[in-house]
């Protein structure tokens, strides 16, 4: 019989406390596996969303979109005058001051304005304007107004309804046929907004059922789908525009012209998504899920609608916010030359078509504040667009 060697101190201490460690470990593991079930269930979404919400200026875009957009739905409503009635006692007036406090009655929740005394100026001829604090113009909350038409209602009720003509409230002043600039900003952003969805709307559509059929199928399909997106590619983009533009009867109904406008812009912008989602579409089309599906005899249509094109969304999803800035860009631009959406409509571009003319530009510069509306949406629309593509992959880092 080997003898048997008598445990030290130490391990004799190491045998008494081992059952005690085991229990320790068993309940560490039973604590934990609630925390890491949370994570297996996490889902995709739900971790896109949550890197999202750590971006700082992807938040800041996404409410300033949900500012821009509430503002375009309910722009009638927050439209204290009718964009196409004339004042023709404050023509060009200038932008009136807002108070808030009254030496006799304190503070006002509602910011009134003083009637504008408007003379010229013998030597330089400038117009000068003085106040007149004898008296108060102030528009009344949720009052009766002009009349428009919200998701089908009529209505006429206003978030500020307009004083009388004769005590005017235009805090961004009137164009030269005394038109309030306000209510003519917030009109039409609805033209501008509904141009850009409509454009986006069409050119993300082409885009990515090419570049999905093109990816998916390959061959020669692929091979002439590509010669094509390269032939749109190398057209260049403005000169395009405008010989496409210019072919446009100048008497023709404005509704007509939109129509023909937002297809014009929509010919060229399809093809660098479509090329995108080819890309796209070539990796995802080896996976093992997709060979697995074609294995046990599934369709090409059920193969792209169940498996390709949920995955490729979040990319388009992405292009789509970064598309959207540079169609309202281009419809300024346009409309601004005097070659986009014609008079009686209202959009931000044509707003700023009153403003091309130096000498009105110097001497009524607020007929540019569109360009602040055009810099808000544009920006707000490429923030979110980058908290987005930031987001979209959550394994990144």
């Amino acid at each position: 019989m080997p003898a048997t060697t008598p445990l030290t101190a130490d391990e004799l201490a190491d045998e008494a406390l081992a059952p005690a460690a085991l229990e320790i470990d068993v309940l560490a593991a039973e604590e934990a596996a609630p925390a890491l079930s949370a994570v297996r269930s996490q889902t995709y979404l739900s971790l896109v969303g949550r890197r999202f919400r750590r971006n700082t200026m992807g938040m800041a875009g996404a409410v300033l979109v949900g500012l821009v957009l509430l503002a375009t739905i309910f722009a009638s409503f927050l439209s204290p005058y009718d964009p196409t009635m004339r004042n023709r006692d404050a023509v060009d007036a200038p932008p009136q001051a807002l108070h808030f406090f009254a030496d006799d009655d304190g503070f006002h929740l509602i910011p009134y304005t003083h009637p504008l005394t408007i003379e010229m100026d013998p030597t330089t001829f400038k117009l000068n304007s003085t106040e007149d604090a004898s008296r108060r113009c102030a528009p009344s909350l949720f009052g009766r107004g002009w009349a428009y038409t919200l998701f089908g209602i009529s209505l006429d009720r206003h978030l500020l309804a307009a004083p009388p003509l004769d005590c005017p409230w235009n805090i961004l002043g009137t164009d030269r046929n005394g038109r309030d600039v306000l209510s003519r900003l917030l009109v039409g952003s609805q033209l501008t907004m509904l141009m850009a969805a409509i454009v986006v709307s069409i050119s993300v559509t082409i885009g990515a059922l090419v570049g999905i059929v093109s990816g998916y199928f390959g061959g020669i399909a692929d091979h002439w789908i590509q010669r094509g997106v390269e032939f749109i590619l190398a057209l260049p983009e403005i000169p395009f525009y405008f010989a496409l533009v210019a072919i446009i009867p100048r008497n023709s109904d404005p509704f007509h012209v939109l129509l023909l406008l937002c297809a014009i812009l929509s010919a060229l912008r399809w093809a660098q998504l479509a090329r995108e989602v080819r890309g796209k579409t070539l990796a995802i089309a080896h996976l093992d899920y997709v060979a697995a599906a074609e294995a046990v005899g599934a369709g090409a249509p059920r193969i792209v609608v169940r498996h390709i094109l949920p995955n490729v969304m979040s990319h388009v999803v992405v292009s789509t916010t970064l598309m959207i800035p540079s169609v309202i860009l281009i419809e300024s631009f346009l409309s601004f030359l005097g070659l986009g959406v014609q008079p009686p409509l209202i959009s931000w571009g044509l707003l700023l078509n009153a403003g091309k003319d130096l000498q009105n530009l110097g001497s009524y510069p607020w007929v540019m504040s569109p360009v602040v509306a055009i810099l808000i949406a544009v920006m707000s629309f490429n923030m979110l667009g980058d908290g987005l593509r930031d987001a979209i992959d959550p394994y990144q880092h």
